[in-house]
């Protein structure tokens, strides 16, 4: 079904804003959307990113955005390629509990100063809320980082209360974008739905002839249907194609 985008923005209740995140057609209707969503919850800025590590998928295809922050701070980042060293990520991949940013731990000059730079830029207090795929959280991760101009001693103590509606909203995002990436792999790679859940049954070690007995089919025919995958994949073996499904966010 689809939603009127001003109908709402004009909602005063922000749970029904966030569940309205799924409804989002494309990248513009959701970081407005989730715009609308930071300032109702009285916050200023926001970054969302969800990631692959690399040994998962392509360099090029590891990172994926939502951007509510000035553009120079992004252009800062992105020049200086801060991306490898950010503590914010280095949080985000061990814990799954929202946190301030004045919490974290910088261990290195140049995390100080990406901790400075974005102080400067509108991020004087944060919040960083991590958000990880209930598949598999080692694979798909993401990060929220909430920005407010406030002093710490006033703005953090907001952003924390509010934490559990950040939290969602985290989620939601990255919901959002894995099933972005989904479908952008189905088309991709030319896949229906059952090849998808095939490929997710041999994910979880379910072999032809149990597949077979599952679909009531013969296992002659559960062999073709993993082979039209195969093919489709352009690979040897049925593990080969689950890790490239994996890897390209189909799987979870």
């Amino acid at each position: 079904m689809r939603f009127n985008m001003e109908t709402i923005l004009a909602t005063e209740d922000v749970i029904d804003v966030i569940g309205s995140l799924a409804l989002c057609l494309n990248e513009t209707e959701t970081n407005e959307l989730t715009f609308r969503i930071i300032t109702m919850l009285g916050a200023k800025w926001f970054v969302y990113t969800t990631l692959l590590p690399p040994e998962f998928s392509a360099a090029n295809e590891s990172f994926r955005f939502f951007i509510g922050c000035k553009p120079e701070l992004c252009q800062i980042y992105n020049k200086r390629m801060w991306m490898m060293n950010d503590p914010f990520f280095e949080y985000a991949r061990t814990n799954t509990a929202p946190t301030v940013g004045s919490k974290i731990k910088v261990k290195t000059a140049g995390q100080a100063e990406i901790m400075r730079v974005s102080a400067e830029h509108g991020f004087r207090s944060g919040l960083v809320v991590p958000t990880h795929s209930s598949m598999d959280s080692n694979k798909r991760m993401g990060l929220l980082y909430i920005g407010s101009e406030l002093p710490e001693e006033i703005g953090e103590p907001m952003l924390l209360r509010k934490r559990v509606q950040f939290g969602a909203l985290g989620t939601e995002l990255l919901h959002w974008w894995s099933n972005r990436l989904k479908q952008q792999a189905m088309r991709k790679f030319s896949l229906l739905d059952e090849e998808v859940e095939l490929l997710q049954l041999s994910k979880k070690g379910v072999v032809a002839n149990e597949i077979a007995a599952l679909f009531d089919i013969k296992v002659t025919a559960a062999y073709r249907k993993l082979n039209v995958i195969k093919e489709k994949f352009n690979v040897d073996k049925i593990d080969q194609a689950v890790m490239k499904a994996d890897a390209a966010g189909l799987l979870g």
